[in-house]
């Protein structure tokens, strides 16, 4: 009998374990069509309550406030990011500096195609929180640069008159989630066409080519 009792309460604690996600996920949901779509500032909480379906103190009890429940959804929306860094460091362990132009393009969608809405909402949340993890999200991004320059003054092959500091200057700009954000959510760029011009227009404005 106690072990049927056991069984059950286990069964019990698991199915509320597994509702308590549905309701998680649901919130990070509405969260996110309205804290993106619609300005941070002008959302509360009780907006996101009534978007998710839930009450206002089950949103309170889970997240606290706003900023929390921003960084949840700003944490749940980059599990890529790791092993598109990996990638990344296997393509500049190589040392061929033309190759590592070439795969940006494919990085940079990689990175920014499951959520550059979320990046483009960190950078005009207004909100201090929100934007000291964009400009900390921006300073690892730049320092996976950080081989690049020194790899394309070594080749020989980078355009006169440049740096290799300079350039990596450039590439992380040009590959940045601003220029995806204009090109890609705004014009409405594929994710295909932003990559290849991406690595075609890396390449072309910081390598000297036989064409030259």
């Amino acid at each position: 009998m106690a072990r049927d009792v056991k069984r059950a309460q286990s069964q019990a604690g698991d199915l509320r374990q597994a509702q308590m996600e549905l309701t998680r996920q649901r919130i990070l949901e509405a969260a996110r069509r309205l804290l993106v779509g619609g300005g941070y500032s002008q959302v509360t909480m009780q907006q996101l309550a009534l978007e998710a379906g839930v009450a206002y103190q089950t949103l309170f009890k889970r997240f606290g406030n706003k900023v929390r429940l921003a960084m949840e959804l700003i944490d749940t929306g980059f599990p890529h990011v790791v092993p598109a860094l990996a990638w990344l460091e296997s393509v500049s362990a190589a040392g061929d500096p033309v190759a590592w132009l070439r795969s940006m393009g494919a990085f940079s969608r990689r990175i920014n195609e499951p959520c550059g809405d979320l990046f483009r909402f960190m950078r005009e949340s207004g909100d201090p929180t929100l934007l000291g993890r964009f400009k900390a999200t921006e300073e690892h991004r730049r320092g996976t640069l950080t081989k690049l320059g020194p790899q394309l003054e070594r080749s020989g092959l980078l355009r006169p008159g440049l740096t290799g500091s300079e350039a990596a200057d450039f590439v992380w700009a040009m590959a940045g989630s601003e220029v995806y954000a204009k090109l890609v959510l705004d014009l409405g760029w594929t994710p295909e066409r932003f990559e290849q011009w991406l690595s075609e227009a890396l390449v072309s404005a910081l390598i000297v080519t036989s064409h030259d």
